[in-house]
């Protein structure tokens, strides 16, 4: 359950364009999520945790089969991760994520996946297939750039084998709450000040970069054909951190992953002040010039991030996922789920 005022909040975002995703540390809190209205009554959206089943999985797509029914796809999704032992071998992670899909069994299930090389390959497969896609480890607006032109191929694909397009959403997710706190944690090592304007700022800076991308995508004439053919439109989903951040991140057709006690938390913060991503290239690109100038290079930085949270996410996935190890590509369900920065 959450309070008024948190409530309040989210249906503030929403009047702004912004679809809230519950994100729940455990299989606990999800299953509960589930059974009160937390889940479907105030968040449209989840994040699969560490350790839930596909029958939880398929509970929770049931719960908001009917918002996704109602709004055609554009929310109501549960996003369920293929295991990252397949993040750097293209064929055994489409093959795990097709059965993860198969498993889960609902329209509104989206396979989670890092945005790997490997992960790109795989996301134009998917989409081809019919099978929507949540990518993760989205890390620069360089590689968000990769992720959209992956997408429009997966559109390309099933458009010529006449599949409807309408059939596989793609949710793209960038962590700046996670790409924040290394930032701050390289400006300590230079010694930066800790009241300097930047520390904070690069996360919403990468996020608008890449909200600028996507628009300009968008406004081409390709995409107005694949729309006209029932293409979803992208979204962007942020991890703002347990330490807030959610009113930074508003933006029309983005989302924001939240925890209960995030959500709880911004809602003691001042009131939002509407959007914060459009039209602020310049000052994203301003922000990222000076981060370099004082040694912190957000490219460099993106790519190391992707190595570690990778990293910790393979070496979690056992742990997380009840030590139960995950199964060789097409014997089914590969394993449960496991909880990530999204």
């Amino acid at each position: 359950m959450v309070s008024q005022g948190a409530g309040a909040l989210l249906r503030q975002l929403v009047s702004e364009g912004v679809s809230p995703w519950l994100s729940a540390r455990d299989p606990e809190e999800f299953a509960a999520a589930v059974r009160y209205p937390t889940l479907g009554g105030h968040f449209h959206n989840a994040l699969a945790p560490a350790g839930c089943t596909p029958a939880q999985a398929r509970r929770a797509c049931d719960l908001l089969l009917p918002l996704f029914e109602s709004s055609r796809g554009t929310v109501g999704h549960v996003s369920v991760p293929v295991s990252p032992r397949w993040a750097h071998d293209a064929p055994a992670l489409l093959e795990a994520a097709r059965a993860l899909h198969r498993a889960v069994g609902r329209p509104n299930a989206l396979v989670r996946m890092p945005m790997t090389p490997a992960g790109l390959a795989v996301l134009a497969d998917c989409l081809a297939d019919g099978v929507g896609v949540h990518a993760c480890l989205v890390l620069s607006d360089e590689r968000y750039a990769e992720v959209l032109d992956a997408y429009v191929r997966g559109l390309e694909r099933s458009l010529a084998s006449g599949r409807p397009l309408g059939g596989a959403p793609m949710v793209a997710s960038f962590p700046a709450g996670v790409f924040d706190r290394e930032v701050d944690s390289r400006l300590d090592e230079l010694g930066v000040a800790v009241d300097h304007g930047l520390r904070g700022a690069a996360g919403l800076a990468v996020a608008r970069r890449m909200y600028r991308i996507r628009e300009e995508r968008l406004s081409g004439d390709w995409w107005r054909v694949l729309r006209a053919n029932g293409a979803p439109q992208p979204r962007l989903l942020w991890g703002p951190g347990a330490d807030g951040g959610v009113g930074a991140l508003v933006g029309w057709n983005t989302a924001l992953a939240l925890s209960v006690e995030t959500l709880e938390a911004a809602a003691l913060e001042p009131a939002l002040t509407g959007d914060t991503l459009l039209n602020a290239d310049a000052e994203a690109a301003s922000a990222l010039l000076a981060l370099e100038r004082l040694g912190v290079r957000a490219a460099e930085l993106a790519a190391v991030l992707e190595a570690q949270e990778l990293a910790r996410l393979q070496q979690d996935w056992p742990v997380r996922s009840g030590s139960v190890p995950a199964a060789s590509p097409g014997s089914g369900y590969s394993s449960a789920p496991a909880a990530e920065q999204p």
